[in-house]
């Protein structure tokens, strides 16, 4: 789909963090994100004041299934535009239910890289489904099993900030389903989950990667680096 700016919100978003932007940062946040995506050169502090200028009251649509202005922004070449969007989201989180649940999916593969996925699957989705528990078997399911790799990813880290309420059944049976992938992405993510679950139940974590010699080397590493 072709970008194009119509919304006031995505509008001001668009010309502030022009109006920030620095060439020769631009170029090296381009470089560390192998050059997936243009950005302006905005720091994250200074994107931070742009965000935390909206007022509340323009964000009212957000109550919707899907405001206009988020996939305008969404589909910006400049990548700073995802992040403001996740900015104004993780602030508002319980704003979120799970009608939102397909704007957050369609986040996630539209655009797709780490740095999006690893905002929107902990800090929003899993909101929801913490507050809305009753949703989240059909969308993590559905996650867990797709051919999408960044929703398998969502599926597996989602769990991020539970912590006590860290459904640890699931998250072994997410684990052992990709144990065979080869995909960077998702042994990262399950070193990751398993890392921060270990923080509460080192034990556990220790003797669920015992057990399971077929993981692989990185994800083993990952879950056991701070025991």
């Amino acid at each position: 789909m072709e970008f194009t700016v119509q919304h006031p919100l995505s509008c001001t978003l668009f010309q502030e963090l022009q109006t920030n932007s620095d060439t020769d940062r631009a170029r090296a946040m381009e470089a560390y994100m192998k050059h997936q995506f243009a950005f302006f050169g905005v720091a994250a502090p200074v994107r931070k004041v742009v965000t935390s200028g909206i007022k509340k009251s323009d964000l009212i649509d957000l109550k919707q299934t899907f405001p206009s202005w988020i996939k305008e922004c969404w589909l910006a070449p400049q990548r700073e535009m995802q992040y403001a969007v996740l900015d104004l989201l993780i602030a508002r989180s319980k704003w979120l239910t799970p009608q939102h649940l397909p704007m957050l999916e369609w986040m996630m593969v539209t655009k797709s890289w780490w740095d999006t996925v690893d905002g929107i699957a902990p800090g929003l989705a899993g909101s929801v489904f913490l507050r809305f528990p009753e949703s989240r078997d059909q969308w993590i399911e559905t996650w867990l099993t797709s051919k999408n790799l960044w929703l398998n990813r969502a599926s597996l880290i989602f769990q991020l900030k539970y912590g006590r309420k860290t459904d640890w059944d699931f998250l072994q049976q997410a684990i052992l389903t990709h144990v065979e992938s080869r995909e960077f992405f998702i042994r990262k993510a399950q070193g990751w989950a398993l890392r921060q679950y270990a923080k509460l139940e080192p034990r556990e974590v220790k003797m669920f990667v015992e057990s399971h010699p077929e993981l692989s080397g990185l994800t083993k590493r990952e879950a056991l680096k701070h025991l």
